[in-house]
């Protein structure tokens, strides 16, 4: 071998670890750029929807046909609280089985805080529904005071554990909303019409 071919050699044997190591980690932080969010392969699958348009999701149809807000709440069966609640009236029903299909999941997200659906009164929350033939009825989340600003996000589902399943998600413009002094929830029942 000739002097120049052995030094070409040695230069090469001295920089190729350096540049295999600069292309690994490219590589790596490329990677780590466009790798999901942790959780992310637990996600739900997000159908969004506006308020009066029917979605549907895997075992779920819905249309949210009205948002209300209120300072005192009441039931056909004469239970009452006072506060701040976002009322949302809708018609659901199941579109493949009948089996454990009852609205499970109902929260609201308001920025960075999260709201569940009440369970007291009678609502439709936890009702079950019917294959093909939607029952109406009404939700209700209780509020503090100075929640009803911005926009809020509703999610709903069937089961009470949405991940990897569907979920129908509905933006509610919340300053749009008004604030009646009474209301009294929808009875929970079959659609009319």
């Amino acid at each position: 071998m000739t002097a120049p071919v052995v030094a070409e050699r040695r230069w090469t044997a001295k920089i190729l670890p350096w540049a295999m190591t600069a292309v690994l980690l490219a590589g790596a932080w490329v990677l780590n750029t466009v790798a999901l969010p942790d959780g992310a392969s637990e996600a739900s699958f997000a159908t969004r929807t506006a308020i009066g348009e029917p979605a549907a999701t895997r075992n779920l149809e819905l249309t949210v046909t009205g948002v209300r807000a209120a300072r005192t709440l009441t039931d056909a069966r004469g239970w009452s609280a006072d506060g701040t609640w976002l009322v949302v009236d809708m018609d659901a029903a199941a579109l493949q089985s009948q089996y454990a299909a009852s609205l499970g999941f109902a929260e609201l997200t308001i920025g960075d805080r999260i709201f569940g659906a009440t369970e007291r009164g009678e609502t439709f929350f936890r009702q079950r529904l019917v294959t093909g033939v939607p029952r109406s009825g009404s939700l209700a989340f209780e509020l503090p005071d100075e929640a009803l600003k911005g926009t809020a996000t509703l999610r709903l589902s069937i089961p009470s554990d949405v991940r990897y399943d569907g979920v129908i998600e509905i933006p509610i413009a919340l300053e749009d909303v008004p604030v009646e002094e009474s209301i009294v929830l929808s009875e929970t029942g079959w659609t009319r019409g």
